[in-house]
């Protein structure tokens, strides 16, 4: 419990105090060198353990309650804005090695624990949790991700039309542009379906834009420019996430339909460090197959395919395709034959 405590809100807080002890490359010393060999050594969970896992969480019910309340959700959002606004509002006051070293710090963290948090209160019912959730992403230049994922990827996650469901013959290159093209055009198209005269993906971008022409109005053409990396940043981040998380997977099309979706079109991620530092988001097969779970209730599921480490690991693994290709492609179910099985629970 512990752990799932300090390690989050650490990593969040970590640009500050780079900032304060005039280290500004500390947060991406641990997310790029600390975090991955952690998850190796200490975080993969063995068979043996993942057996007993899987007694103990027989049902989604079941599941390790780490007790993420909302206050601390919502707490540790809060951070990462006023972290990521005051750092950009500071900005003409750093170096320029400070400057891109802590503007990137803040991308990772926007990205690693912001959209993660912003994933998870936007698929909350309280006000207050999408409102944030908005908040960050609009931050970022990213409002239309959370139209997209919640009304289009979680219907069409590994198959072919879905944006954020990489191809096997895809390298995460050659996936971004097709990703981001496709997240903002099907974020849109799902808008207009809604009845009324506004379209939400729209205008969350234009926040984004209003915000981006506030910050330089009243802080400067560097506080805009700390802001765009950080969000150029944060964004490749969560395309990152989203290459790994369906990469090579897809489902039958079955008298015209994509088959039901199941364990096996999702990899899941059994590790300690990364489900403590990302708030149970790598138990992300039990995420699609029960999307009304919150992350307190998320279960491992190893029916799916299990990526051989933690997310920290497997973004830095995913930028160098021919040893991803490697390494993945072995861990395919059937060698990426689609399943005509559907699990019962799914």
């Amino acid at each position: 419990m512990l752990l799932h405590l300090l390690l989050p809100i650490g990593f969040t807080l970590s640009p500050l105090l780079g900032g304060y002890l005039e280290l500004p490359w500390l947060t991406l010393v641990l997310a790029m060198l600390v975090l991955p060999l952690a998850e190796w050594l200490f975080g993969r969970v063995n068979a043996h353990d993942q057996g007993r896992a899987d007694a103990l969480e027989s049902t989604p019910s079941k599941a390790p309650n780490y007790q993420w309340q909302p206050w601390l959700l919502r707490s540790v959002m809060l951070m990462v804005l006023i972290m990521c606004i005051g750092f950009a509002l500071h900005a003409p006051h750093l170096s320029s090695v400070s400057f891109w070293l802590l503007a990137l710090s803040c991308g990772y963290v926007a990205g690693g624990i912001g959209i993660v948090l912003a994933h998870e209160l936007g698929h909350r019912r309280p006000l207050i949790d999408r409102t944030l959730a908005r908040a960050l992403l609009c931050w970022i230049g990213f409002g239309h991700y959370a139209i997209e994922h919640n009304r289009g990827h979680h219907r069409a996650a590994a198959t072919l039309p879905d944006p954020a469901s990489a191809r096997q013959d895809e390298s995460l290159w050659r996936f971004m542009p097709r990703y981001f093209l496709g997240v903002f055009i099907h974020a849109v198209r799902l808008s207009r379906q809604k009845p009324g005269w506004l379209n939400e993906a729209l205008a969350l971008t234009g926040v984004s834009t209003l915000l981006a022409l506030t910050l330089a109005l009243f802080a400067g053409v560097e506080a805009l420019g700390f802001a765009v990396v950080t969000a150029c940043t944060a964004q490749t981040l969560v395309a990152t996430v989203d290459y790994v998380e369906h990469w090579g997977l897809q489902r039958n099309i079955i008298d015209g339909k994509p088959e039901r979706i199941g364990p096996q079109h999702i990899w899941d991620c059994a590790n300690r460090i990364s489900d403590a530092l990302l708030f149970n988001l790598p138990r992300h097969a039990a995420h699609h197959l029960e999307p009304s779970l919150d992350c307190n209730a998320l279960r491992r599921v190893t029916a799916s395919p299990q990526m051989p480490t933690g997310y920290a690991g497997m973004s830095l693994l995913s930028a160098i395709w021919p040893l991803y290709r490697h390494i993945m492609t072995p861990r395919l179910p059937n060698n990426a034959a689609p399943s005509n099985t559907v699990a019962a629970h799914a």
